[in-house]
Parts: structure tokens; C-alpha cells; sequence
């Protein structure tokens, strides 16, 4: 690696721990001192929850394909996080979420959150290993898809989350959701379910929105320093691009100009 890819790299290391460190202490004073940028997905979250526990009906949440040990391990976890701020919510009713995995890797993974979610109310009495659910596994699985669509019927789910590993089968699911009127926020990370999720869901996420669900619906003063990193780093980025666009198409404009003024000299 070159040396002065090295140093640069090295800077924005240590520029985003720095912006980390100092986001975080902050935060655990005063954590209106940074607003994150809104997103309509979050914002909704607890709304869609509330309706779920008000009618007495589930929640669903699904990961689809993603699972530990592979490529979608990061993932598990993000959508795990997700499926535990929805599951903590929910645990306030008399209704337990379901969440449906494919990969049998999320089992014990689900298993453990929805249990964490209900101690973490005081209720875990009210804990019951069956809402989490296995159907079968693999790549744009229409058999998950069918299965999700039957269970949307057959426990009279008031909400959708799909935020995973889903392929073009989100389709289905989301066809079925809107045909039930029911709340839907969606993503993949996969570009034909994530081209799905953004046609059929009432709230989409995008890429790294997936991963920030700590920091939106929870109170971790870590992951929202996290969160304001990402969002300065990327700030940061746009500005240095901007800049480094400009002074490369300055001399050629300028040259320009003047031939212009010159009269084609």
C-alpha cells in the first residue's frame, strides 16, 4: 500500500474514534445535544407497535436467509437488535412477537433476544419460545414466502418488519401486507429484494440504515456515537470529494475561459 494511502487512512481511523469517543461522552449527559437525521422507518416503529399491542395481535419480524457463521453475520445481529427494540415494546402486551427466520443459525440467536427483551421488562414469566419460527431455507425460497404470507392469515399479524437477507420473494409478502392493509418496513441485503422493498413498503430502509436500530429506538449512548460518526465521516467525504472535483476541473476551466475571451487564441 502506498504511504500516503496509509496515512490517510490512518487519519480517518482516528478522526472517527475521536468523533466517537467525544459523540458517546456527550450523549450520556445531554442526548438531545445531537439530533440524528430523521428516518421515517424508525419514527414509525413504535407507532406500529403501540397498534399491535392496542389490537392485541403480533408483530412479525423476519431475517429471512441472513444468519451467523457466513457472509450476512453483521446483519444478523443488526436485524437481532431490531427484532429485541420490537420484541421490548411488545413485551408490554399480552402478545409475543414472531420472528421468522430461514437460516437455522438464527434460531438460538432469536431464542436468546426475545428472551432478553422480556427480562429486560420484568416479564419474563410472559416469555414463550414459540415466537420464534423456523421455515424453510434458501435463496428467493418462495416456500418462506408462502409460509410468511400463510402466518400473516393464520395469527393475524398487525405489522411487518422484513429487514434481512430477502430476495425477490419479498414480493409476495409485501403484496399480501398492503392487500391486509398492514404497516410494512423493509430492506435486504440483497439489491432485488431491497429494489422490492423500496417499490412495496410503506417505510424502506437503505443500506446502512439497517445497522443504526440501537441508536433510533434505544437509549446506548455508544451506539449513538456510533451513528454520529458515520454520519460526520460521510459529511466529511462529500465535502472532500466536492473540493478535490473542483480543484481538478479549475485549470481546465479556467483554460477555457480564457480561450474564450481571447477569441480561440
Amino acid at each position: 500500500m502506498d504511504s500516503s494511502i496509509q496515512v490517510i487512512t490512518t487519519v480517518i481511523i482516528v478522526f472517527a474514534l475521536a468523533v466517537t469517543v467525544i459523540a458517546t461522552q456527550v450523549a450520556r449527559r445531554r442526548r438531545e445535544s445531537f439530533p440524528l437525521r430523521p428516518l421515517p422507518a424508525y419514527d414509525a416503529m413504535p407507532q406500529i407497535v403501540g397498534a399491535a399491542i392496542e389490537a392485541d395481535r403480533p408483530m412479525m419480524v423476519s431475517f429471512g436467509n441472513a444468519g451467523l457463521g457466513g457472509n450476512s453475520t453483521l446483519l444478523t445481529l443488526a436485524s437481532a437488535e431490531l427484532f429485541y427494540q420490537v420484541a421490548q415494546r411488545a413485551a408490554a402486551g399480552t402478545v409475543s412477537p414472531i420472528l421468522a427466520v430461514s437460516d437455522t443459525s438464527a434460531i438460538p440467536l432469536g431464542y436468546g433476544t426475545l428472551r432478553r427483551a422480556y427480562q429486560s421488562r420484568g416479564r419474563i414469566e410472559r416469555y414463550k419460545g414459540s415466537g420464534v419460527r423456523w421455515f424453510p431455507s434458501g435463496n428467493r425460497s418462495l416456500a418462506f414466502a408462502s409460509a410468511l404470507t400463510a402466518t400473516m392469515s393464520s395469527d393475524q399479524v398487525s405489522g411487518n418488519v422484513l429487514v434481512g437477507s430477502h430476495g425477490m420473494e419479498m414480493a409476495l409478502i409485501l403484496d399480501a401486507s398492503m392487500r391486509r392493509r398492514l404497516a410494512s418496513v423493509a430492506a435486504s441485503d440483497q439489491l432485488e429484494g431491497q429494489a422490492v422493498a423500496w417499490a412495496l413498503s410503506e417505510r424502506p430502509l437503505i443500506g446502512e440504515e439497517m445497522f443504526v436500530a440501537g441508536a433510533y429506538l434505544g437509549d446506548s449512548a455508544t451506539q449513538l456515537g456510533s451513528v454520529i460518526a458515520l454520519d460526520t465521516l460521510r459529511g466529511v467525504l462529500i465535502v472532500g470529494i466536492v473540493i478535490a472535483t473542483a480543484l481538478l476541473v479549475s485549470d481546465p476551466v479556467v483554460d477555457a475561459i480564457n480561450r474564450i475571451i481571447g477569441g480561440g487564441r
